[in-house]
């Protein structure tokens, strides 16, 4: 198998990983996301069916796409990150029923888990650009 497919195959995984992890916890465990979960999720779960595309079709011209999924999606994480870190810092329009400051799962928060998907997939986004390039 070529590179640029093994590299497109590893970001479909990850995006499918991320997006059925993010269901479970929604779903099985029950917890409610926060306003900054459900845009963090909107950049996700498009990457799921782009990359599995794109991996089907062969075609390695999906990265400029999935990097900027990746990019922005990054940076809410981090913005989420710091949310909870960092309480009284951001007054952001986290409100009801739940605000972005909880944390589900304190050892590995949620927008930690989150944000190394993302930075996984913009990663071998990366490569595979310049492996296109090659």
């Amino acid at each position: 198998m070529k590179r640029g497919t093994l590299l497109l195959a590893f970001a479909w995984v990850v995006a499918l990983v991320a997006t059925l992890g993010s269901l479970y916890y929604s779903e099985v465990r029950l917890f409610l996301p926060c306003e900054l979960c459900w845009y963090q999720r909107i950049f996700m779960y498009p990457q799921a069916v782009l990359l599995g595309m794109a991996l089907w079709r062969q075609d390695l011209r999906v990265w400029p796409y999935a990097l900027t999924l990746s990019l922005i999606g990054g940076g809410l994480s981090t913005l989420h990150l710091m949310q909870q870190k960092f309480p009284n810092l951001f007054t952001l329009a986290c409100k009801p029923p739940v605000p972005c400051t909880v944390e589900y799962i304190p050892q590995f928060p949620i927008p930690l888990q989150a944000l190394i998907a993302f930075l996984l997939i913009a990663f071998s986004m990366g490569l595979l650009a310049r492996e296109v390039r090659r």
